[in-house]
């Protein structure tokens, strides 16, 4: 196992302790490296990431702020001796957006800015409905994806998911992180981000709720809890929120519509 810091995984020496005994052995750690994003000449943020698709973090950073559009990103150089992503843009971006920023909650924190928590965003239209049956094979899928977070444990993983098929996956050591890796890989790739279901180890709390607004996408479906305020903001905006997405059940905390044959009984 390589032990070089461009990897995301480090090998590393430990001391196992036991009932039985105590030895030395080798283990495996997931890498996290100080990330610094420029957009244009403006230096965007730095955020502690894992050292891979640095491209597309930037990309779905970007957009999942409100910071650019799509459609204004252009050329993206990543430098991994300076950790800086560099990403050429067909407009600059507006600075009074930047001005306060607003720390997630948790591990591994992420940067939001507070214009974007606060942007008077339209909610999404139902367009599409999934079968309760295709959630549950997706997480089924999910949960077995990533071999970084089965060697670790220590990091999340989100993919994106369209009908039945997943079409990315990504991990990170931050959840905010994942998320932005997969948006900027199906940006990347042109497919239909606004089509998709965005399955996570991570905890929705209501800055992914407006990450996956700002990138249309419809449905959010979480292995692990979520958070009061995630729940308004996805009532507000037109997300559905899916928690607890294990053991062969899930509870939709916002939007049942999209959930075929679920009852529409939901309190507002």
């Amino acid at each position: 196992m390589s032990s070089h810091p461009l990897e995301p995984l480090v090998s590393v020496e430990i001391v196992r302790v036991t009932p039985e005994k105590v030895h030395g052995q080798q283990d495996v750690v997931a890498t996290e490296v100080p990330v610094t994003i420029v957009a244009g000449s403006v230096e965007i943020a730095t955020v502690m990431a894992t050292p891979e698709a640095l491209d597309d973090l930037a990309r779905g950073f970007l957009v999942t702020s409100g910071l650019l559009a799509p459609e204004d990103i252009g050329a993206v150089c990543v430098d991994t001796g300076l950790w800086r992503v560099e990403v050429e843009t067909a407009r600059p971006v507006d600075a009074a957006l930047l001005v306060r920023r607003t720390y997630s909650s948790g591990c591994g924190k992420g940067v939001v800015f507070a214009s974007a928590l606060e942007a008077d965003l339209a909610a999404l239209p139902v367009t599409w409905q999934v079968d309760a049956s295709t959630v549950f094979a997706l997480v089924h899928a999910f949960r077995r994806h990533s071999e970084l977070h089965q060697a670790t444990g220590g990091v999340h993983s989100v993919a994106l998911a369209r009908g039945s098929e997943v079409l990315v996956t990504c991990d990170d050591v931050g959840r905010h992180n994942a998320l932005d890796k997969a948006v900027g890989q199906a940006l990347r790739r042109s497919l239909p981000v606004a089509q998709t279901m965005a399955l996570t180890t991570g905890r929705i709390a209501a800055e992914i709720v407006h990450k996956c607004r700002r990138a249309e996408i419809p449905m959010v479906v979480s292995l692990g809890a979520t958070t009061h305020q995630a729940v308004l903001t996805a009532r507000r905006l037109g997300v559905t929120l899916v928690a607890f997405a294990r053991q062969g059940r899930f509870s939709i905390f916002a939007g049942p519509e999209r959930v075929a044959g679920v009852s529409q009984v939901l309190a507002p």
